[in-house]
């Protein structure tokens, strides 16, 4: 399945829609293992719609990818 790839800064954008509702912003990402590339991605759900978007680029370890995500939800903090 393919995924609608978003900017961190769009990424951070979405995540600080979620955070203003009150949601649990580390337990929105999703991290995939994918077969064509065999790499690990991040997914965010979107806000307003039911669709999950990639942020990044595949990774090639779980690691690598949180501490990615780590420094989306970092920025996402810093806007407030």
């Amino acid at each position: 399945m393919d995924y609608s790839l978003v900017s961190d800064k769009q990424a951070v954008a979405l995540l600080s829609e979620w955070k203003e509702i009150g949601h649990d912003l580390p337990s929105l990402a999703k991290l995939k293992k994918t077969t064509a590339s065999n790499g690990i991605i991040v997914l965010i759900p979107g806000y307003r719609c039911n669709q999950w978007y990639q942020v990044g680029k595949p990774f090639s370890a779980y690691r690598d990818a949180m501490v990615f995500f780590g420094e989306l939800l970092d920025k996402t903090c810093s806007k407030h």
